[in-house]
Order: C-alpha cells, then sequence, then structure tokens
C-alpha cells in the first residue's frame, strides 16, 4: 500500500517544484551573515542578470574550439558513486560533475557533457533522482539513466523529457555491460555508454537533439580573455565536507595545475577510462540546504528550492557565496554574500557542485580549520 501513497505525495511535489514552492517550512530571511541556513524563495528568481559571452562554452566559460556543437544540446548522465562501483569513467572529461545524496547516505553523481557526440566512455550508469532532474532540467540538456525513483519519473514526466529529452535503461541500445567487470561486479557497476553510442540511440528513437540557439549559461563567467578573478575570502589548500557517515571526500589544490584535485573514501577519486588520473577541478561551489527524507523513509530529499549559503573555490581560495532556485527549472544561481541579487563570477573551467545537508555543516573543514 506504500506505493500509491509515494506516487500521490510525488504527483504533489511535482506541482510543489513546478511553482518553486518548497516542501520544508519556511524559516528565516537570510542576512549577510555566513551562517549556514535554508530559506525558501516566495517568488521564483528572475532568469540570471548576465548575457551569455559569443563563443564560449557556457558550462565551462572556456573558448568553443574546433568542431564545437552550436545549437546542439549537451547531455547529462548519472553515474554510481558507491565505494563498490569505484573506479568510475568518464569523470575527468565533465564540464560539470553535480554531487548530491540520494539515499542511505550514499551519492550519486551527475558528470554533464557539452558535446554529447564526442563523450568519452562514461559509467558506471544508474538511476535518475529527482533531486538530479531539478539542476538538469535548466540545463536544457539531455539525460542519460537507467530507471529512476517515483518523484525523479514523476518529474520528468511533468516537463516531457520521456521520448523527448531522458534517455531512460528501457533504450538498451544506448548503453552496454562491461563483461570483464561483470565477472566481479554486480550489474548496477557495470553499464556504461559512450559519445557514438549514445548518438545512435539518439537518433535512432528521434529523442530532441538540437536545441535552435545556444545553450543557457551555467554562472556569470569572467571573459576567456579577461584575468581571472582573485577570489575575496581567503586562502584554501584543502577542503573537507561530509555528505553522510558513509561518504565524505577532500579537495586537496595541486600547485602544478591550479586545480583541485579529490579524494573519495580516503583515496584518490580516479577515472579509469582517463588511465586512472585523478579527477580535478577547476572551481568548487559547496551548497548547504536542507535534506531530509520522503514518506518512504529511505529517499533523500533534497530541498532545492530556496535559498541558502556556500563556499566557492578557485585557484586556492575561496569566497563565501549564496545560492537560489526556485521551480525545478528555474537555473541554479550563485550570488554574492552582499545580499544583492548579483551573480557571482566565476572563472572559466571545469566545476565540481556539491549539495550538502545543514546537519553536516559542523564537519566541514578549510585547510583543517573548522568554519564559522
Amino acid at each position: 500500500m506504500r506505493r500509491p501513497t509515494c506516487l500521490l505525495f510525488a504527483l504533489c511535489l511535482a506541482a510543489c517544484l513546478l511553482a518553486g514552492c518548497a516542501p520544508q517550512s519556511e524559516a528565516p530571511q537570510p542576512t549577510a551573515t555566513p551562517a549556514p541556513t535554508h530559506t525558501p524563495v516566495e517568488e521564483e528568481p528572475a532568469e540570471p542578470a548576465y548575457e551569455t559571452l559569443e563563443g564560449i562554452n557556457p558550462y565551462t566559460g572556456l573558448p568553443q574550439g574546433e568542431n564545437y556543437p552550436a545549437g546542439k544540446r549537451g547531455v547529462a548522465v548519472m553515474i554510481n558513486n558507491v565505494k563498490g562501483a569505484l573506479p568510475q569513467s568518464g569523470i575527468n572529461s565533465a564540464d560539470l560533475l553535480y554531487e548530491m545524496v540520494t539515499e542511505g547516505g550514499v551519492t550519486r553523481l551527475m558528470a554533464v557533457y557539452r558535446d554529447y557526440a564526442n563523450m568519452p566512455v562514461v559509467g558506471p550508469i544508474r538511476s535518475a533522482r529527482d533531486q538530479h532532474v531539478q539542476l538538469m532540467l535548466p540545463l536544457e540538456c539531455l539525460y542519460a539513466h537507467i530507471g529512476g525513483s517515483t518523484y525523479a519519473n514523476v518529474l520528468l514526466d511533468v516537463f516531457h523529457c520521456p521520448g523527448y529529452r531522458s534517455l531512460d535503461g528501457k533504450y538498451r541500445n544506448f548503453y552496454w555491460i562491461d563483461q570483464e567487470r561483470r565477472k566481479t561486479m554486480d550489474q548496477d557497476y557495470c553499464v556504461y555508454t559512450d559519445g557514438p553510442t549514445l548518438a545512435a540511440a539518439l537518433e535512432k528513437f528521434g529523442l530532441d537533439t538540437d536545441f535552435g540557439y545556444e545553450m543557457p549559461q551555467t554562472f556569470r563567467f569572467v571573459g576567456a580573455d579577461e584575468p581571472a578573478r582573485v577570489l575575496e575570502d581567503g586562502v584554501a589548500k584543502q577542503v573537507y565536507l561530509r555528505f553522510s557517515g558513509y561518504t565524505d571526500c577532500e579537495f586537496r589544490y595541486d600547485e602544478t595545475t591550479g586545480r583541485y584535485a579529490k579524494w573519495e573514501f580516503g583515496e584518490p577519486q580516479v577515472d579509469e577510462g582517463d588511465g586512472g588520473a585523478q579527477y580535478q577541478a577547476d572551481n568548487l561551489f559547496i551548497l548547504f540546504t536542507e535534506i531530509t527524507k520522503y514518506p518512504d523513509g529511505v529517499l533523500s530529499q533534497v530541498d532545492l528550492s530556496g535559498q541558502g549559503y556556500g563556499y566557492y573555490f578557485c585557484d586556492g581560495r575561496y569566497e563565501r557565496v549564496r545560492w537560489m532556485k526556485g521551480a525545478a527549472s528555474s537555473p541554479l544561481r550563485i550570488l554574492r554574500l552582499d545580499g544583492t541579487e548579483e551573480d557571482v563570477l566565476v572563472n572559466p573551467g571545469q566545476s565540481y557542485i556539491a549539495m550538502v545537508g545543514l546537519d553536516q555543516f559542523e564537519y566541514f573543514r578549510i585547510d583543517d580549520q573548522p568554519v564559522e
């Protein structure tokens, strides 16, 4: 009898997400104090007040380069992130990498690629979760996953993604099973795709790969020909965050590359498809929000229809920021802490974005020091 209840709740949730309201009770309005709070947005936030820069990749702010897929959608791929599924493939090539808890303290990754046809081998692929769907929708990209939670599936249906932008596992043509891994691992840890395979499936099933004009810009980027912005609040050579008692991770600034390298489960997080190279990102966004459980008592409910505080890291420094998001299709915005509606200037490069529970803030560390 639990499934009808969950389905009814999912339908109600979808209506809330469309309207931009938050399921949690209202919290006090934030001030300029960088204490971790979460506040529901009463009105849907305005569209970002910046224009897309000409000739750049809107996911990274970097120059488009040759054979840029102008007018084509990007793709977001769900990736397994339990310890037993490691190492993954394809994470080093992702323009954007999102991480959030899903259930039982486990996190799942969503890797986003601007050029789906030239995407490397990516996986192991897993199912959709509504928190990831809410961050995928405003990117206007395609979505590759295998199955999904009730809440994710309802949200995808509301936005007409199945058969239009979403490649579910029912389209078996878009993935394969790594038979060598399958000898010692569960099938959930062995499913992969790549650019040519995905492109062929998209054509076969007639999904909408044409966006018609340039993709929406993810952040307000510094111009590619302008000097990088120096973040204002201090030095950050090491960043530690905990998602749950099961999952924590650490980033260490690499002076030689000018990027942050990631550790997970006490080991370097590596990309098997990239010769075992460790994952690194130019920009880190660690954003805090309310995370509870859905009525099933299992799935994590990540509150994204509001605003809260977070931290932006780049080039060995950090800055306190605010984040804001309204309805499910509204963009995630990174705003200045001063209470204005001004979007933070983000340096070009690959970005890692984590949504972390407010209950985990006490474990958050910058250079081994607690953050107040």
